[in-house]
């Protein structure tokens, strides 16, 4: 059964290997600086997740408590562990919180984000039919577009805007 362990210091034996997949699975246009992450350790509206079935390491996930709803910045698995129900596994996790789960995707322009879509799609989500642009983590970086989606699927723009506030707000290192 899929847990998920927070990982709060550095001296945490799972977090260089969160760290590891973070680096791996994300293209820098979707990361922090290891620094900045380090910082969030001890925000308590962050949680940085190691994913464990059994004790073994199976991914990682960067969650914010988000002003009623759960923001996942950040959901991968172990590229050799991929399609075996581990990514679900954690929407579960976090869908059993009762609060909307909210998180981003890059528009599906190839054959992985077209899969990443429809992962989410097979999983509850829905898409908000809203133009969002991230703000860069890094200065210098410029916005991104992603789209949002979120569980239960959106009924208004009620959502996004709370999101883009809590993003500009909170998490986003440099504002434009």
């Amino acid at each position: 059964m899929l847990k998920a362990k927070r990982i709060t210091a550095t001296s945490d034996e799972l977090f260089q290997k969160v760290m590891d997949l973070y680096e791996l699975s994300f293209p820098a246009v979707e990361k922090r600086d290891r620094a900045d992450n380090e910082k969030l350790l001890g925000d308590e509206r962050f949680r940085l997740l190691a994913l464990l079935d059994d004790e073994i390491f199976v991914g990682m996930a960067g969650v914010w408590d988000a002003e009623g709803m759960l923001y996942v910045e950040h959901l991968c698995t172990s590229p050799e562990l991929r399609g075996k129900g581990y990514g679900a596994a954690a929407l579960e996790l976090f869908k059993a919180t009762g609060k909307t789960v909210v998180l981003e995707i890059e528009p599906p322009e190839d054959e992985l984000t077209k899969r990443r879509q429809n992962f989410y799609l097979r999983n509850g989500f829905g898409f908000h039919p809203h133009i969002h642009r991230h703000p860069p983590y890094r200065a210098g970086d410029e916005r991104h577009l992603l789209n949002v989606m979120s569980f239960p699927p959106p009924t208004d723009i009620a959502v996004v805007t709370a999101l883009e506030n809590f993003i500009e707000e909170i998490v986003a290192d440099t504002k434009q």
